[in-house]
């Protein structure tokens, strides 16, 4: 059998990394890979001349400027400029090659801050979305609209696919760009070594998220590779939702942490609850498998064994 090839693009970070796990247990792709430092994905030509020298048969689009609520707040034009960039010369120049098959990886800011919850599909335009991921959350509309028109103009099999927030083996550890779940790791680990009495952690505690593990995410994305081409988004959850609050009792117990949580409800919260609608993957046949402790209890062992050295 004749392998297809497979480009994960932004396959260093943490979700293309999960992805060449999956795809090379699946046996049924050769991977393509680029670094950072080798293309330019912002840049529209640098892009389409890659791509008509190396023709990938797939297309699964996971490279993005990412960050939490400090950085996204703090550099919006960064946020909306570069992802949107990403997307649109991708996308476009997968349709000049007449590649067959793309996936859009988008997020769940893309839904509105007031919309009805769990987010449903079909609700991704019907509002304004959250403030402090704005620029983010726009650049992820526009690239799912660009999957959605390339379908309809060039008859093609592009997909957009909303995962709820990701954690997992090789993510970001960095204190000013790093999402809920590392920071709180790495906070609660630091207090927990230099005997602090206290940890703090930003907002009131009280706003509800989603946790997908990215082992999870890799196999929900393959899966849909192989059995979804509709031209609307696709949700991608656990369905489970945590508060903060809770999340944070969660990650000082498996860290082991015995000090105090002092939440700061001078910082932001984000948007109040944000959880997926994923009752439409369920259907097709795909369920998460890691539960958010065990993910959890996987995850600090990682980061025991690569960071804290």
């Amino acid at each position: 059998m004749n392998k297809k090839n497979i480009w994960v693009t932004g396959s260093t970070g943490m979700v293309g990394q999960a992805l060449k796990r999956a795809i090379i247990s699946s046996e049924s792709y050769n991977i393509i890979e680029t670094k950072r430092s080798d293309l330019d994905q912002t840049n529209q030509n640098e892009t389409n001349l890659w791509l008509k020298k190396n023709k990938p048969d797939v297309i699964i689009i996971t490279s993005a400027l990412v960050g939490g609520i400090q950085v996204n707040s703090k550099y919006p034009l960064d946020f909306l400029y570069q992802n949107s960039m990403i997307a649109l010369n991708i996308i476009n120049g997968a349709n000049e090659i007449n590649c067959k098959k793309l996936i859009f990886l988008g997020a769940s800011c893309m839904y509105p801050r007031n919309t009805t919850q769990p987010f449903k599909e079909s609700s991704i335009l019907d509002g304004k979305v959250e403030e402090t991921n704005e620029g983010y959350g726009l650049a992820k509309i526009l690239g799912a609209k660009l999957t959605e028109f390339m379908n309809l103009q060039h008859n093609k099999k592009y997909i957009s696919i909303i995962p709820a927030a990701s954690y997992g083996p090789n993510d970001c550890y960095d204190e000013k760009t790093n999402h809920v779940i590392p920071a709180l790791i790495q906070k609660f680990h630091n207090a927990k070594v230099n005997k602090a009495e206290s940890v703090e952690v930003w907002g009131t505690g009280k706003a509800k998220r989603e946790f997908l593990h990215v082992d999870d995410m890799a196999s929900g994305i393959i899966f849909l590779l192989e059995n979804y081409s509709d031209n609307e988004p696709i949700n991608l959850g656990t369905g489970e939702e945590v508060t903060i609050k809770e999340l944070a009792c969660l990650v000082s117990k498996v860290v082991n942490y015995n000090g105090k949580i002092i939440f700061n409800k001078s910082k932001p919260d984000g948007i109040p609850r944000k959880i997926l609608d994923s009752s439409k993957i369920y259907k097709l046949g795909w369920k998460p498998s890691i539960s958010l402790i065990n993910g959890l209890e996987k995850t600090y062992n990682i980061y025991l064994d690569n960071f804290n050295k």
